[in-house]
């Protein structure tokens, strides 16, 4: 761990991922005369929960406020791909080569609904179902779960909802652009640095309880006199703030929780398995019968595909890979598994997160009813790692500040880099005092729209 070079800062940020890259940046952009540092656990920025997921994108929501931040934070992505040339290639930041919903009947009426209701704010269309049977080896009506089980069979599929403002991000791209022009403008970053706790310590007004430090009570009832001011290291080390952006993903209850600041969030385990073979070079092959996103061949490409289980089919064209992914809500429980204030160390590994046998035993049964060659040699598993998707209860984003200084932004529902860039204009509003920000699509935002104090959003209908 490198060494803050002060000893107090106007904003600390806990958290090198997307939100917090993307919130150092902006808060830059405003004002740069701000001393900002940034905290994170990781060797490098994006090397969390960011790094580890399969940093996918679309505009594809039921709640117009989830359709209007990744709108947005799209059209920027797309922005600077377009202004530095480093990010175009050979890998670009921002792929664009759509979702493809595979959906039972009453999810079909329902998604068709959300589109009509958009009027025309949603860039989707309809595929019947004699178009997605087109899809190699797709069985459309699956006689049953796995062999030998004799349940219901899983849902016949009715059709598909084609997303075309919909792909992939480079999440190492997009961590290293926020990373560099934020440092450029004056940020300052610690990596392998674990934030353990934050105190009201050091300031001399505050009367705290000895020894646990913790402020009387009554104090919380007087205007302006509970500020925190003191972010402690695992290794006791500690720099002073005006204000702390937690920013810290499935981490972050472990600050707040002591202040009694609640998120209402939850961190779940995502696993995602890489695999390849004969089946794998036949789904890469297919071209949907859409008109072409952003294709310089002119053609279709296999898109990210969501399957009536859940299960999800990501493209990897470079390496012939897809990668299957899915939130693993039964089998392990809700939480995380590493202590980030242990010996000052935060032990994420995503690689020991990725279960080889939950493989076979746990994802690819949501797989092969649809696709029953996924169930044979054809395949093979290349790799396996996971993460946290950290979730709201009503999958949109959190963005709650409170009076002492302390400002939260998360529960990202599974889509933190698709909203980033429009949750970091969000936090700089905050920390400058102003109730609304300006997305990059021009559209003016009020932040308390997403607190927990005064929410006004509809909750979110389509979260994968």
């Amino acid at each position: 761990m490198s060494s803050p070079r002060r000893e107090h800062y106007d904003i600390v940020i806990v958290g090198a991922g997307a939100f917090g890259l993307a919130s150092a940046y902006h808060l830059m952009q405003e004002d740069p005369t701000r001393s900002v540092l940034v905290i994170e656990a990781r060797s490098r920025p994006g090397e969390g929960s960011m790094g580890a997921s399969a940093a996918m994108v679309r505009d594809v929501f039921s709640s117009r406020d989830n359709h209007l931040l990744a709108k947005s934070s799209i059209a920027f992505y797309r922005a600077i791909m377009q202004e530095h040339e480093e990010l175009r290639g050979p890998v670009p930041l921002l792929d664009l080569y759509g979702y493809l919903w595979l959906l039972p009947e009453g999810r079909m009426r329902e998604y068709l609904g959300i589109l009509r209701e958009s009027a025309g704010s949603i860039d989707a269309a309809a595929l019947t179902l004699d178009e997605v049977r087109s899809c190699p080896g797709l069985e459309a009506t699956p006689s049953r779960w796995y062999e030998g089980d004799g349940s219901a069979p899983p849902e016949p599929i009715a059709g598909g909802l084609f997303g075309r403002n919909c792909g992939a991000v480079a999440p190492e791209m997009l961590a290293g652009f926020y990373h560099s022009a934020a440092s450029g403008a004056g940020v300052e970053f610690v990596f392998d640095a674990v934030a353990q706790r934050l105190s009201f310590e050091g300031r001399e007004e505050i009367l705290l309880h000895e020894p646990s430090g913790r402020p009387f009570a009554f104090q919380e009832h007087m205007s302006g006199r509970l500020r925190i001011s003191q972010v402690s290291f695992g290794d006791g080390r500690s720099v002073r703030a005006d204000t702390v952006v937690v920013a810290g993903g499935a981490w972050s209850s472990r600050l707040l929780d002591p202040l009694g600041v609640a998120s209402a969030c939850s961190p779940r385990p995502q696993q995602l398995f890489a695999v390849s073979g004969t089946v794998v070079d036949e789904l890469l092959a297919w071209q949907p019968p859409v008109r072409p996103i952003d294709a310089p061949s002119g053609r279709s490409r296999f898109p990210f595909v969501i399957l009536p289980s859940g299960a999800t089919l990501k493209p990897i064209f470079p390496q012939r890979h897809i990668w299957i992914g899915g939130v693993d809500t039964v089998a392990h429980p809700i939480g995380t598994r590493e202590d980030p204030g242990r010996d000052g160390r935060l032990d994420f590994d995503s690689a020991a997160l990725g279960d080889r046998e939950a493989f076979g035993t746990d994802f690819l049964p949501s797989v092969s009813p649809y696709l029953p060659r996924f169930d044979t040699s054809g395949v093979r598993l290349e790799n396996t790692w996971g993460g946290y998707y950290t979730f709201s209860p009503d999958g949109l984003p959190v963005l709650t500040e409170e009076p002492y200084g302390v400002i939260f932004v998360g529960g990202d529902s599974g889509s933190g880099v698709m909203k980033a860039d429009s949750l970091g204009r969000l936090v700089a509003a905050t920390c400058a005092g102003r109730s609304e920000a300006r997305l990059y699509s021009g559209e003016s935002y009020r932040c308390d729209r997403l607190s927990l104090q005064h929410r006004a959003v509809a909750p979110e209908r389509i979260i994968l």
